[in-house]
């Protein structure tokens, strides 16, 4: 079996130099991770880190549903718990008639609108 010169075997690993303490098995991981990834160990990195990124995404977005609904739910246990006046439903029907929202469309300054709406209910109702 040849070798090329100056190349060490494959699956063998290079001879340590004078001088080195650490182990040949902690040496070739330390090596391998200086080197740079292959395209594929990059991009299957890359792919792996993306399908963290988007659970992390669907974690908040849930989340962050949960309390906007909160906050409307919030509002209507108050609405249906006071006696009001009409003038201030109306007031209030006016703040919720005023949304201007497209919801086929899934932006966030919709959900911002309705946030903004609810926290002004809210107000309005003294909580």
């Amino acid at each position: 079996m040849a070798i090329a010169k100056g190349k060490p075997a494959a699956g063998k690993a290079a001879p340590a130099k004078p001088g080195a303490t650490a182990p040949a098995g902690n040496k070739n991981i330390a090596a391998a991770l200086a080197r740079k990834p292959s395209r594929k160990v990059a991009k299957d990195m890359l792919v792996l880190e993306l399908r963290r990124l988007r659970a992390m995404f669907t974690e908040i977005e849930e989340r962050y549903v949960a309390n906007a609904e909160g906050e409307i739910a919030a509002v209507i246990e108050a609405v249906e718990g006071k006696s009001l006046s009409v003038a201030r439903v109306q007031k209030m029907l006016e703040v919720v008639r005023a949304l201007s929202v497209k919801p086929r469309k899934g932006r966030r300054k919709d959900l911002a609108r309705i946030e903004r709406a609810a926290a002004s209910l809210r107000k309005e109702l003294g909580e």
